[in-house]
């Protein structure tokens, strides 16, 4: 009989060094640019690489995952991402750089897709709402170490940053090889959604996700790029953005079952996005370094299960085959997220970093429209959509 409560734990702390892994590179970021010599337009670009190998990624893991068990694809995908993680850290080429920020995107998505795919399933063992936590361990590992890896980095350089994310995930395969069970896939329907009578809620809920995380990671991983652009002096701290961004993120993902239980998906959605907005709207104004730490921090309140509500509600939309609604929403999110990274870096090399940031405001009203216009289909009393 497995123990669930070991598992689940287990989980929570591959979750953690996940972030960790994400915090490291986000608190390290002016100090690679600067090894490797890269401007903000090139950076860009690499993102827009990095994203393209993480859709990709998570495409492919659907076919890896009909013959491989989550935790035999975690066992293997953890020690390749901590090697992507010391080659991208310690990058001293543009051309190293840029395969080293392409291979930790796809381990990175591979990653996304087994862990989740992994706590789903104990979720379903234990029997009640425990998914959001799992993302609040990440958040909360975020904060930490983006803090910690500006510091560690400006004291000692990249490598011993990635000294820190070796050994979270090195703590992590231990726990998956000691405590996660090996699980059979399960054959999914493969005609649930065949039976919508329209795909118009799911197109318009991957819009929604994509324009949501295009936002999520722009405030991620240029935040350390734009305090250290507002107070050059204070680089030890650049990790600011991403610590209190990750700090808020995990506080509203521990509490976001409760949340969404009492005020409903669509409500909590639509108050965390004009939450989320006018902290972009504050980075794209404001050039003071405390103000932006709190606009970053404004900004993980809003987003934090903005994308949760999301799934939940496309995964609601076909019951039949809920793994079918969340690939097809997925794909159609794919491409506002693989061209933000590009058009951010064009837009802060451009002007600046902090009016790219503004922009994101607008990106985000885009967003609360698309949920806008989701809440009229979804309640006209003639559409049999749900």
């Amino acid at each position: 009989m497995l123990d669930f409560a070991t598992s689940r734990s287990a989980m929570m702390f591959v979750f953690a060094a996940f972030g960790a892994t994400v915090g490291c590179w986000a608190g390290a970021i002016p100090q690679v640019m600067a090894a490797a010599d890269i401007d903000n337009y090139q950076f860009g670009l690499g993102l827009m690489a990095s994203t393209i190998a993480t859709v990709a990624a998570m495409a492919l893991g659907g076919s890896i995952a009909k013959f491989s068990s989550n935790r035999a694809a975690l066992l293997a995908e953890i020690p390749l991402l901590a090697v992507s993680t010391v080659a991208l850290l310690t990058a001293t080429s543009p051309l190293v750089f840029f395969i080293g920020l392409v291979l930790f995107g796809a381990i990175l998505g591979f990653m996304d897709l087994f862990m989740n795919a992994e706590a789903s399933a104990i979720e379903y063992d234990v029997g009640y709402p425990i998914f959001t936590a799992f993302h609040g361990s990440v958040s909360v590992s975020i904060a930490v170490l983006a803090i910690a890896s500006s510091f560690l980095t400006t004291l000692a350089g990249p490598f011993a940053t990635s000294v820190l994310a070796m050994a979270a995930l090195g703590l992590a395969w231990v726990m998956v090889y000691r405590f996660v069970p090996s699980r059979k896939a399960h054959v999914e329907k493969s005609h649930g959604l065949r039976l919508l009578p329209s795909r118009l809620p799911l197109i318009i809920i991957g819009l929604a996700v994509g324009l949501s995380v295009a936002a999520e990671t722009s405030a991620l991983f240029w935040s350390a790029k734009l305090l250290n652009e507002q107070a050059p002096s204070l680089v030890a701290i650049a990790g600011l953005g991403a610590a209190f961004y990750g700090t808020c993120n995990a506080i509203v993902r521990f509490a976001g079952d409760g949340l969404r239980a009492r005020f409903g998906d669509i409500s909590i959605m639509l108050a965390s996005l004009v939450m989320a907005m006018l902290g972009f709207v504050v980075l794209g104004l404001s050039s003071s370094f405390t103000m932006s730490v709190v606009a970053f921090a404004g900004i993980g309140f809003g987003l934090a299960i903005t994308c949760p509500c999301l799934f939940n509600m496309a995964a609601a939309q076909v019951p039949a085959n809920r793994a079918a609604a969340l690939s097809f929403i997925s794909i159609i999110a794919g491409a506002p997220r693989m061209a933000a990274p590009w058009i951010f870096g064009l837009v802060a090399a451009a002007h600046s970093t902090s009016f790219a940031y503004g922009l994101c405001g607008a990106v985000l009203a885009g967003a609360i429209g698309l949920i806008l216009y989701l809440k009229l289909l979804l309640t006209a009393p003639d559409k049999q959509l749900v």
